[in-house]
């Protein structure tokens, strides 16, 4: 994870060129619930890519789009992706090697931090339960958590 990013705009433009290298999934953190729920859409990504059914163009892509828990693919990566003028952004990358690794933090002009760390204090939670639909009914203490919302979502968007 990356803060106090300066050079987002041209990165983004990067991205939607499909000149970014490595290939990577740049999401905002404010949108991601937990490492948790990150891991559950890349799970799904894996099993659509082994089975050769993606949605997206990408792996990386099909990630971002995995995590939003929308049918609709555009929205899910504007709501989830890095936006143009991102001052956090959450990098993922599957098997990366150190190079990979490398290429990524030469990239950014910004300051690396820890996802574990540091995500909870840059979600937001209203966003999150807009996002999903996560009534108050269903995130009240007894019933469940915006956590199980999330993962319900997202475990349960149909795949194509």
């Amino acid at each position: 994870m990356f803060k106090d990013v300066t050079n987002a705009g041209e990165i983004h433009a990067k991205l939607l060129g499909r000149s970014l290298e490595p290939e990577l999934a740049l999401l905002d953190p404010s949108k991601v619930q937990s490492v948790f729920a990150l891991h559950l859409a890349a799970h799904k990504s894996m099993a659509a890519h082994e089975r050769e059914a993606l949605v997206t163009h990408t792996l990386h892509s099909e990630l971002v789009f995995n995590l939003s828990g929308l049918k609709h693919i555009t929205e899910g990566l504007k709501r989830f992706g890095m936006a143009e003028d991102a001052g956090e952004v959450l990098v993922c990358r599957f098997d990366a090697t150190e190079d990979d690794i490398a290429a990524t933090r030469a990239l950014f002009e910004a300051v690396e931090v820890d996802v574990e760390s540091t995500l909870p204090g840059l979600r937001d939670e209203d966003a999150i339960k807009k996002n999903y639909k996560a009534g108050d009914l269903e995130c009240q203490a007894g019933v469940g958590t915006v956590e199980d919302a999330v993962a319900s979502r997202i475990a349960t968007a149909p795949m194509r």
